[in-house]
């Protein structure tokens, strides 16, 4: 899954602002009924805005758990109900429409269900089929990880574990960018696949991009969150067709970028060794579950004339350097801190992170963008030809 440049507004700082706007509107009304206690607490209303998250509105949660807002202002786009900061449920609400919610008031996150607004109702269907596989990811994580702790000191079965879990994560991930590609498809115009969307990579996806851009700019030609979309793809087009360039067989672009101690490292000065470039930062989710993964890669390769460079895409060293410690990433790493506006990114022309490179000994870009099972058979079978 690559984590977009667009879509930001889905993962927004929170900004409070103290208000209270439950006076009667034209006509939307958001109710609830929520089980398991909470009579008497705050429920909280908020807009995901392209600019930011903002406050809106806030409420009692009744005897029975039943809520109401009456909100005024309310437009086609993404919204929250929360009762704590780290549960909510997300819904995509418009003018005029009559809402109403289910969930539980110590999950509701987990439990929340929507009746009255056909996209939030398509936005649930679709994170409820996105948790199916996460609970199957879940489940094999912790059997990999018992079966592990059993056999701590036989290291072929620790080996042959860990890609079995690699492995399994990765044919889990195929037909879940089918379900969406194909959910994107299938609603052109909801507002829900401008969030699902930001889990396909546009490099291999660009025409289910293109094909949601023209129809929501053509249904939604006025809405804020759709001009962004569209915007963002249009500046992403350059670097979709330079990703084209970087093709396999042709020689990687050379760079020379700083490492956290301020000394130059340059792409060429690896030549003579199997080098995977590794584009990610430390404040993006996504790279962050792949490292261990990478890790284990490197630890199997490492002695067998390959390694990694990671180029950061951070703009604040501190957190590019504690990332590289927390996650415990003992290869080369390299960055200009400027994050999308780093010189490797029109290089490469990637619009999304993780995103890697393999290039061979002589600086020839051997594959593109591999996972962790992908990366293991082509450097297993690299190595085996040569030492053959």
């Amino acid at each position: 899954m690559n984590l977009k440049k667009h879509l930001a507004y889905l993962s927004a700082i929170v900004v409070f602002a103290a208000c209270n706007n439950s006076s009667k509107s034209d006509g939307f009304e958001l109710t609830g009924t929520l089980a398991d206690g909470g009579v008497g607490m705050n429920i909280y209303l908020d807009n995901l805005t392209t600019n930011g998250v903002v406050h809106l509105d806030s409420t009692k949660i009744l005897a029975g758990g039943k809520f109401e807002f009456h909100t005024k202002g309310i437009h086609k786009g993404f919204y929250n109900i929360r009762i704590s900061e780290g549960d909510y449920a997300t819904l995509i609400l418009d003018s005029n429409e009559h809402v109403a919610v289910q969930g539980s008031s110590q999950f509701l996150g987990n439990t929340y269900s929507v009746t009255g607004s056909e996209d939030s109702k398509l936005f649930c269907d679709v994170n409820n089929e996105m948790k199916k596989t996460e609970t199957k990811l879940d489940s094999m994580r912790r059997l990999v990880d018992a079966l592990i702790n059993m056999n701590s000191n036989n290291k072929v079965k620790v080996d042959s574990l860990q890609y079995a879990m690699l492995k399994y994560y990765d044919d889990m991930m195929v037909p879940q960018k089918t379900y969406i590609a194909d959910f994107i498809k299938q609603h052109p115009t909801s507002f829900a696949c401008l969030a699902f969307i930001q889990m396909l990579p546009i490099e291999d996806y660009s025409s289910s991009y293109y094909a949601l851009d023209n129809a929501m700019t053509k249904a939604y030609p006025k809405s804020s969150y759709v001009s962004m979309f569209h915007s963002d793809l249009e500046n992403s087009k350059p670097d979709i067709e330079n990703s084209k360039k970087i093709v396999v067989g042709s020689p990687a672009p050379d760079f020379t970028l700083p490492d956290p101690s301020g000394k130059d490292i340059s792409l060429s000065s690896f030549k003579g060794k199997i080098v995977l470039i590794d584009f990610w930062a430390s404040w993006c989710q996504p790279c962050r579950e792949s490292m261990p993964g990478m890790i284990w890669v490197y630890n199997k390769y490492k002695n067998n004339n390959f390694t990694i460079l990671g180029v950061s895409l951070d703009n604040d060293k501190e957190k590019w350097v504690n990332g590289i410690k927390e996650l415990k990433l003992e290869w080369t790493h390299v960055s200009e801190l400027k994050k999308w506006e780093s010189q490797v990114v029109k290089q490469y022309g990637f619009s999304g992170i993780p995103f890697n490179i393999l290039i061979g000994k002589d600086g020839i870009v051997l594959a593109k963008n591999l996972d962790q099972v992908g990366l293991n058979e082509k450097l297993m079978t690299l190595i085996t030809t040569a030492k053959s």
